[in-house]
């Protein structure tokens, strides 16, 4: 039985916030908003004025490269020293002494702890197949990628023209780091794209924090999209992509994490970080609907993934439930922390949430654990806490992640 609702919600849909509504679904998609009280199936669950929205989509991320410390001595011309840092270090030796399942389900994890439900894992086909379908959260699986536009990126794909081909065949994202760094190739990125034919609407292009103002014209006009992580920019590189020019000339613009090896916590983290950047930069504040947006609508469309994103019927249903106050609804996620995690909806089944609605856990007879996060009891399919316990012993002492700061109940 999977045909059940959420009632006493507030939605925060495309055009509008839907106060005091419903949400209901079956076999894993929204079938219906905003019905009578008895037009309710049998099972609903009362969430008592959640701010609902549509799960996050991380738009960046590099599940194998969540972990802690951050490591670098920025700022860097380019990625790649940054890189051999990284591989250098301690911490990356550490890293290494992990389970890549256990990695696997680590990222996952602080993406789902933070209300995200899909995640663009920027790696190799072959590197993440394998774990795709194991993990209590979506990891992108149709894309094709470079690792970056510049001659000395890593050997990542079958290269840019054919990669590009392949994802306009597909109707799949082509996913690139673009102008990542000020050395004259990389700054040469998007012209490159412009000569090998590869920039258009199917581009996903990480960082461009090198974009200068026409570059910007040239993907506004190609309909590329661009994916802004400034905590990873500012922490690298002490400069972000000219984000404002970019939302003036039109360009779909989603946030992503990065890995918090370079970039944030995790997505609450991130989303005040670009609001706070946004006003360090241009001494204005970036509407908070418009922030949300990123990790939500623009982020599906940049993914190619239609029945994400919003709150629709026919969509999947893919659902955040955060506290927070209906005329302040989009301030909610932007404000947000882990311990306002109501609940999270994968797929129509709940995946994490409130002790309090551990009923409906029940009801579909998930398979989780009981733990406090942030000081908060929570419900949580999986066993996190045996996954943390796991990687303390691999690396031999009490590892502490702040963004998995979990305590059994």
């Amino acid at each position: 039985m999977t045909h059940w609702s959420i009632e006493n919600a507030h939605l925060v849909t495309p055009a509008k916030v839907i106060t005091n509504s419903n949400v209901v679904m079956n076999q894993g998609k929204i079938v219906d908003l905003d019905v009578k009280e008895k037009e309710l199936p049998e099972i609903s669950l009362d969430v008592d004025q959640s701010i609902v929205f549509p799960g996050i989509i991380n738009a960046h991320d590099h599940i194998l490269g969540n972990y802690l410390p951050r490591v670098g001595k920025g700022p860097y011309q380019n990625w790649l020293p940054w890189d051999n840092d990284l591989k250098s270090a301690d911490v990356y030796v550490e890293r290494q002494q992990i389970d890549i399942h256990d990695s696997y389900l680590l990222g996952s994890y602080r993406n789902l702890l933070s209300g995200a439900t899909t995640v663009s894992d920027h790696i190799p086909h072959f590197v993440n197949d394998p774990w795709i379908d194991k993990m209590p959260i979506r990891i992108l699986r149709n894309y094709t990628l470079a690792h970056a536009v510049a001659s000395f990126a890593l050997k990542w794909g079958d290269g840019i023209e054919k990669e590009y081909q392949r994802a306009v065949e597909n109707n799949f994202p082509f996913i690139t780091h673009c102008q990542e760094g000020f050395d004259p190739e990389t700054l040469r990125d998007t012209q490159t794209l412009l000569e090998k034919d590869c920039l258009g609407e199917h581009s996903v292009l990480i960082h461009c924090i090198g974009l200068g103002p026409e570059d910007i014209k040239n993907h506004a006009k190609r309909k590329s999209n661009i994916v802004w992580c400034p905590n990873s920019n500012m922490f690298m590189f002490h400069k972000t992509v000219d984000i404002r020019s970019c939302l003036e000339n039109g360009i779909n613009v989603s946030l992503g994490t990065d890995s918090p090896m370079s970039g944030g916590v995790h997505c609450f983290d991130e989303i005040q970080f670009a609001k706070k950047t946004y006003y360090e930069m241009y001494h204005e504040h970036i509407d908070d609907k418009r922030l949300v947006q990123m990790f939500t609508v623009n982020a599906a469309k940049a993914l190619r993934l239609p029945s994400l994103g919003s709150i629709e019927k026919g969509k999947t249903a893919d659902l955040l439930l955060l506290r927070g106050e209906s005329d302040r609804a989009y301030t909610a996620m932007v404000q947000a922390d882990l311990k306002d995690v109501r609940l999270v909806i994968y797929q129509g089944r709940p995946v994490y949430g409130d002790l309090d609605f551990i009923e409906i856990f029940d009801y579909f007879k998930i398979d989780y654990t009981k733990i406090v996060v942030s000081g908060v009891p929570k419900v949580v399919i999986g066993d996190p806490w045996a996954l943390l316990k796991r990687i303390r012993n691999a690396v031999g002492y009490k590892k502490e992640l702040a963004f998995l700061p979990i305590e059994p109940y």
